[in-house]
């Protein structure tokens, strides 16, 4: 009786250490319908999400969305923004946090974007359209940074972010 009592602790205790390790988690977030002066559109920017923890603390948060040519969602670039945006073979949105920039800064993540080609660019213009969309307060977006990301080559080179202590993750 006096093992399996033993074995029980042992067992309790690994699995209150299990809750300490860093790790990353995937998921989708949805801009549900947009409008623009008179123009309203049903159409979803559906964004890739990808977190990381330390314990039960989200650390840092990247949500990406391809934003096709032909998205309702161009509407909401300023007439520059959507210049530059129509010069990239690939272009993204992204939303990024983090909670300690002296842990996980987000030039971590450029540098790791610019080695798949992919160059920062901003637009205002977009993220002001975005932090007054209604589906923005449920994910709290106002804490978030808004860029876009270009690609100007015509490469499959997918984004492969590593931050120190947390599993590798591959962003196509």
């Amino acid at each position: 009786m006096k093992k399996i009592s033993i074995l029980m602790m042992a067992l309790f205790l690994a699995s209150c250490s299990n809750l300490s390790k860093n790790m990353t988690k995937n998921g989708q977030f949805l801009v549900r319908n947009g409008a623009y002066a008179e123009k309203v559109w049903n159409e979803n920017l559906v964004f890739n999400r990808f977190s990381w923890y330390q314990e039960m603390s989200l650390q840092y948060d990247l949500m990406i969305a391809k934003m096709p040519a032909n998205s309702a969602f161009n509407y909401w670039f300023s007439a520059d923004e959507l210049k530059d945006v129509q010069s990239c073979t690939d272009f993204r949105v992204i939303l990024i946090y983090t909670l300690d920039s002296k842990k996980i800064a987000h030039s971590s993540f450029f540098e790791q974007a610019e080695n798949a080609n992919f160059q920062k660019i901003d637009i205002q213009t977009f993220k002001k359209q975005l932090i007054m969309h209604p589906d923005s307060s449920e994910q709290s977006l106002n804490l978030y940074q808004v860029y876009g990301l270009c690609k100007k080559t015509k490469d499959l080179k997918p984004i492969v972010v590593n931050f120190p202590s947390f599993q590798e993750v591959i962003v196509p």
